[in-house]
């Protein structure tokens, strides 16, 4: 049996130290936020860039189309499902603040997409992994503040992210979960997950909670080895583009109700795969249309009724932080 070497004791204990101590040097943050809070922590990470989105500040528009499945009259009532095929503004997108990002940085991908019947508007955001990595606005705020790089050493603290992970452990499992496989090779090509909760009500069998997923049509897929070492750190628009001009990229979107036990209003933690998922319908993307679509602010709390928001802090705190991120890219 093969043993792994353990760092003497007094080793470890000095490392624990350490992250306790840094407790002190991590900036001051609020228990409760403000929506500025969670911008500036982003600005202070990624810098503030004219015109860009605080997070996923890198990305693209594209249009397509969301035809209804039947089964999703079985879950909520909501008319959106009843009007037939309806167009679909969509955004792909690299996570974090920096609009020059790395296509190849094993960072969440990004999706949101707006449907509009004429009547109602839904807006979903999605990420590339099934977990988000703060469970808390606190949680959000303390995890970026622990990666300013040093002005010395131009790299975040290490003993400052080890205080935050004593602090709030759930940030490990989306790094976690992110670093067990390379970049997608398309944005045709990852599931996407909504993280949140939310309520589907008017269906059959009463008010369910569930969580949203995108299943890729064309299966997933992440660059090769020899891939993440020769493609340039831009080709994902690129690709996409190439793709569609040859057929469209279609996505099934999946409502996975919530087993006993399962958090509704913690997106950090990964819920179990029973019951069966329900199809609301298929998204399909057939154009790339560059940045048409720069302006506009997707907020997953806009919602159709027969859809309501869980009590999430998460999901509750990003329309108002999206509204100052908004403000603050506006031209002035």
């Amino acid at each position: 049996m093969k043993h792994t070497a353990k760092p003497p004791c007094h080793t470890a204990r000095l490392l624990a130290a350490a992250a306790l101590a840094s407790f002190a040097t991590l900036p001051a943050y609020a228990a409760d936020p403000s929506p500025a809070d969670l911008v500036d922590a982003l600005n202070g990470v990624f810098g503030q860039h004219a015109g860009a989105r605080g997070s996923h500040a890198k990305g693209f528009c594209a249009r397509g189309s969301f035809t209804p499945s039947a089964h999703a009259r079985t879950l909520t009532s909501a008319r959106i499902f009843g009007a037939g095929t309806v167009p679909a503004e969509i955004r792909f997108s690299v996570a974090g603040g920096n609009p020059a990002a790395s296509d190849k940085s094993r960072s969440a991908r990004g999706l949101a997409v707006r449907l509009a019947d004429g009547q109602e508007t839904w807006d979903m955001v999605f990420i590339s992994e099934p977990v988000f990595f703060a469970a808390t606005p606190a949680s959000f705020v303390s995890f970026l503040q622990a990666r300013v790089a040093d002005p010395a050493t131009k790299k975040p603290d290490p003993a400052k992210i080890a205080a935050h992970n004593e602090r709030f452990p759930e940030g490990k499992t989306q790094l976690a979960l992110l670093a067990a496989h390379a970049a997608p090779s398309s944005y045709a090509t990852t599931p996407y997950f909504s993280n949140h909760a939310f309520r589907f009500v008017g269906g059959e069998g009463g008010a369910r909670f569930a969580r949203l997923q995108f299943e890729p049509l064309a299966g997933t897929h992440y660059l090769s080895e020899d891939e993440e070492k020769t493609l340039p750190g831009e080709f994902l628009q690129d690709e996409l583009g190439t793709r569609l001009a040859r057929e469209a990229a279609a996505f099934d979107l999946y409502a996975q109700p919530a087993a006993d036990g399962d958090a509704l209003t913690d997106s950090s933690v990964q819920w179990s795969r029973t019951p069966a998922k329900v199809l609301l319908g298929r998204l399909t993307v057939t154009a790339v249309t560059g940045q048409d679509c720069a302006g506009s602010v997707y907020m997953p709390t806009q919602l159709p009724a027969g859809i309501e928001p869980s009590d999430d802090p998460v999901l509750k705190a990003r329309a108002p932080a999206y509204a100052v991120s908004a403000a603050r890219r506006a031209p002035r």
